[in-house]
């Protein structure tokens, strides 16, 4: 049987939050992630070598068993805890296992985070006018409108994507475009064609 890993990323726009996954090429798997949704790439904080295909699924079961609040949705693979706690969890695995030179805690290079941050989404820029209507995803019945390059108004107040979907989601660390749609698209798949597209 091929080998795979268990992974532990993390986004700089999702902060106390980590996204847990398998993949056959880690690598591969970060870029394809680092294409949508969020401003900011995804990057590995651990990986684990296992010899079954998609083992990350029993240790979602584990952590829902241990607290089934940490999981952000139960059809999603992210989870509300520092990327430490999730790497310990993986470390006691690994011990109990008798497995540890397969886990590999990943050294993030800061010289190059900063140059893979990408701006704030900028509607003009987008291509996306004043008076557009952007749903939310989870919910079509909430939708906002864009009043001027940053903001939206939404019940009657001006406001963010970001603090939309806060209200809605129930945590802090949230990135909103990656949440609300425009004609069908997501507003970041939307950014990463246009305002984002030389940070590719």
């Amino acid at each position: 049987m091929a080998k795979g890993y268990i992974y532990i990323m993390t986004n700089p726009c999702l902060k106390g939050m980590v996204k847990i996954g398998y993949a056959r090429n880690v690598e591969s798997r970060r870029k394809q992630l680092s294409t949508t949704a969020l401003p900011t790439d995804y990057e590995i904080y651990a990986t684990y070598e296992t010899q079954g295909n998609l083992e990350d699924k029993k240790l979602h079961k584990l952590i829902d068993n241990l607290n089934p609040d940490l999981r952000v949705s139960k059809s999603r693979e992210f989870f509300v805890m520092e990327p430490e706690e999730a790497y310990e969890l993986l470390e006691s695995i690994a011990i109990i296992s008798g497995s540890t030179d397969k886990l590999k805690r990943v050294k993030i290079d800061e010289s190059k985070r900063a140059k893979i941050k990408k701006p704030p989404i900028n509607f003009k820029e987008c291509g996306i006018p004043i008076g557009a209507g952007l749903v939310f995803i989870e919910n079509p019945e909430v939708r906002v409108v864009v009043c001027d390059d940053r903001k939206v108004e939404y019940n009657n107040e001006i406001t963010s994507l970001t603090a939309v979907a806060r209200q809605f989601k129930g945590y802090k660390n949230i990135a909103g475009p990656s949440f609300f749609t425009y004609n069908g698209r997501l507003v970041t798949e939307i950014a990463h064609e246009t305002q984002w597209k030389d940070f590719q």
